[in-house]
């Protein structure tokens, strides 16, 4: 398979992806289920991984940690 073919596969298949998207109803939450969603990734991920910061320049991984960690259990 040449670049050319891996493209165009690719391609093909975010145009799938984004049709079925648009098929897909919009569906309301509630801020705490969205919050609880989060908590719950979070918590799937090694104390290792959250507490380390591959790259601290990176401001918004920094603003993001001091949000979560005023939300309780997050942090």
């Amino acid at each position: 398979m040449t670049l050319r073919d891996q493209v165009e596969a690719r391609r093909r298949q975010w145009e799938e992806f984004h049709r079925r998207e648009a098929e897909q109803p919009l569906v309301e939450r509630c801020p705490a289920e969205i919050l609880a969603d989060l908590r719950a990734i979070w918590s799937w991920l090694p104390e290792a991984v959250r507490s380390r910061d591959d790259d601290p320049e990176k401001t918004g991984i920094q603003t993001m940690r001091a949000a979560l960690s005023r939300l309780s259990g997050f942090v």
